[in-house]
């Protein structure tokens, strides 16, 4: 547990999944950068984490210098897996089940009661299990805070198209079904009963919108305060590769490279690399590396830099996922250039054929590469458009200041 500062101002908690840091996934970094940049805001944040992964009294060492440490952390220990004896009888998806186990209610509990609260952040769909707590809470004390969810997906949606198109054997296809209708119930609650929603995407606003159409929303655009290549050529010392880097540790994202790299084979045939950047499950990454043996599979790695700059194309091969794709910004300003799938970038000013390069689907991605890698003079009019169309446009700092006028009632704030 961290201390809270002095500073004045409105207090707010925030309740999240896990300690954010470090920020290796694009959900992390959404979470970690908007209680940074609200921490900015004169105000005072304290943030229940319902499960710090690890020994809390390490976890203060991993906060980066700023903001983050005028935040006060409060960390649950690990849940246990014994909770989901209870999977059939509730109506809890999954992971939300292993969150509300009676370590964290409690915890929770105290921390709810022991002062009255500006605003409750409730950041991600499956910290959904805390309304029932929150509103009993509300009821004892005669508090009421505005309620507010930080979404990241329309997780109904994704949930439905993960199923669709997911391949796994028949039980785990069943499971995922179930599971996802959980998610979706949930999301609705959620919609029912808190004050406003914050989105990532207009795309996610839509569908919001058409569930719960007098619902509050504010779209909050991730921002981008990671490196920036000021200049780059590509030339033909540059290797004839393609990278893909992102967070492996969910299913829908796994599906997605999976049929990637099954129709990724090609590439090999015509002298192309490929290197997947990333964290996921080791014996998955494992599996990964022995049956895709043309592709290079690092895991996780201390900094994805050298890996875009080490090929001449980011590549984003996602068909589900939904929500903004913050590897699309690290390819941006890293300036490389980046190939996708047509309808899976979106909030960013990326034109077809401009600035960015979409494709049906895996098998026409793969042919575009083949087709594009040795365009040089192409590639490199891609990215420095990428690139231009991008620039001063993801300020995290602006998406602290919206944030604050939407928890105070006044947008212009």
């Amino acid at each position: 547990m961290t201390q809270i500062s002095d500073a004045i101002g409105p207090r707010y908690l925030w309740l999240t999944r896990f300690f954010p840091y470090p920020t290796h996934a694009g959900d992390r970094i959404y979470s970690a950068r908007l209680i940074e940049a609200l921490a900015d805001q004169d105000c005072q944040i304290t943030v229940f984490v319902n499960e710090g992964g690890g020994d809390a009294a390490l976890l203060p060492a991993l906060l980066p210098n700023g903001s983050a440490r005028r935040v006060e952390w409060i960390t649950c220990p690990p849940g246990s897996g014994s909770r989901m004896a209870r999977y059939p009888f509730s109506r809890l998806p999954r992971h939300a089940l292993r969150f509300s186990a009676p370590g964290p209610r409690q915890i929770l509990r105290s921390v709810l009661a022991r002062q009255n609260w500006d605003a409750v952040l409730i950041d991600y769909v499956t910290m959904g299990w805390t309304l029932p707590l929150l509103k009993a809470t509300l009821r004892r004390t005669g508090d009421r805070p505005r309620l507010v969810y930080v979404a990241h997906n329309h997780e109904a949606s994704v949930r439905q198209m993960a199923a669709r198109h997911s391949r796994a054997a028949l039980p785990l296809r069943l499971a995922q079904r179930i599971d996802g209708g959980r998610i979706a119930a949930l999301e609705r609650r959620l919609l029912a009963e808190v004050d406003c929603v914050t989105v990532n995407t207009a795309a996610d606003l839509a569908l919001f919108e058409t569930d719960a159409p007098q619902q509050r929303y504010q779209i909050l655009v991730p921002g981008y305060d990671g490196p920036q290549l000021a200049e780059r050529t590509l030339t033909a010392e540059t290797p004839r590769r393609v990278v893909v880097v992102g967070s492996f540790d969910w299913i829908v994202k796994q599906q997605n490279l999976i049929e990637f790299l099954e129709a990724a084979s090609p590439l090999a045939d015509h002298g192309i690399g490929i290197d997947i950047v990333g964290s996921g499950p080791t014996d998955l990454l494992d599996k990964w590396r022995h049956r895709f043996p043309y592709a290079t599979i690092h895991g996780r790695v201390a900094a994805v830099e050298p890996y875009l700059q080490g090929a001449r194309i980011s590549v984003v091969p996602e068909r589900t996922g939904g929500g903004f794709k913050h590897k699309v910004l690290n390819a941006v300003f890293q300036r490389s250039p980046v190939f996708g799938i047509a309808g899976s970038i979106t909030q960013v000013p990326l034109v077809e054929g401009q600035s960015v390069r979409l494709f049906a689907d895996f098998p026409a991605l793969v042919q575009g590469i083949i087709r594009d890698i040795d365009a040089l003079d192409g590639l490199n009019a891609l990215q420095s458009a990428a690139y231009a169309a991008c620039q001063d446009q993801f300020d995290w700092r602006d998406r602290g200041k919206s944030l604050r006028g939407l928890l105070t009632g006044k947008p212009g704030e």
